[in-house]
């Protein structure tokens, strides 16, 4: 008897101790790659805000799967592109934030790239708009007459920088001269 009741307890106990699983489907790779494929083909035709949602949504479909994880990939190249009119250096730096600490593994070097281009990117707009120097035009080429045309802007703009420079120092000079012999 004492044997009997010990077993039925260890049943509800085990019963009671068990959790319905909930299967979830894992997504579809296939999905991906007619995902990515297509959000490709929408980018190459400067359709970039369609390309984004499409990644968008497969991300939000399947959350901390490694196709998501590459959805947010591409969301901050896509997001780097000149030509996309909602364009953000803060957003695809957020991107790409987020695939590296996905632990993904496959763009690793080139997220880690791009996010430390994006910080050069974001730095020299911020200083950009925080002087009042006139803007140095950059140029990033391979090509050594584009780097030639570089050098002679660069040169164009130390020289603006000097001059400015040499005016005002002669302003101070004159400024000075004027308070030291007490003339107004």
């Amino acid at each position: 008897m004492k044997i009997g009741r010990l077993l039925v307890v260890g049943a509800a106990v085990a019963i009671g101790c068990t959790h319905p699983r909930a299967h979830t489907p894992a997504p579809d790779v296939t999905g991906w790659r007619t995902t990515l494929d297509s959000a490709q083909r929408l980018a190459a035709d400067s359709q970039y805000a369609a390309a984004d949602s499409l990644l968008v949504t497969y991300a939000n479909g399947a959350p901390g799967t490694p196709e998501a994880n590459e959805a947010t990939f591409w969301r901050g190249v896509f997001l780097l592109a000149p030509q996309h009119t909602d364009s953000s250096v803060h957003g695809a730096a957020e991107a790409f934030d987020q695939y590296l600490v996905s632990g993904a593994s496959e763009h690793r070097a080139e997220a880690m790239a791009l996010r430390r281009t994006t910080r050069v990117i974001d730095s020299l707009t911020k200083t950009r708009s925080l002087d009042s120097l006139p803007a140095v035009h950059l140029v990033v080429s391979d090509d050594s007459t584009k780097q030639s045309a570089r050098e002679q802007e660069m040169a164009k703009t130390v020289k603006q920088l000097q001059d400015s420079l040499n005016k005002t120092t002669a302003e101070l000079e004159r400024i000075k001269k004027r308070l030291s012999t007490g003339k107004p």
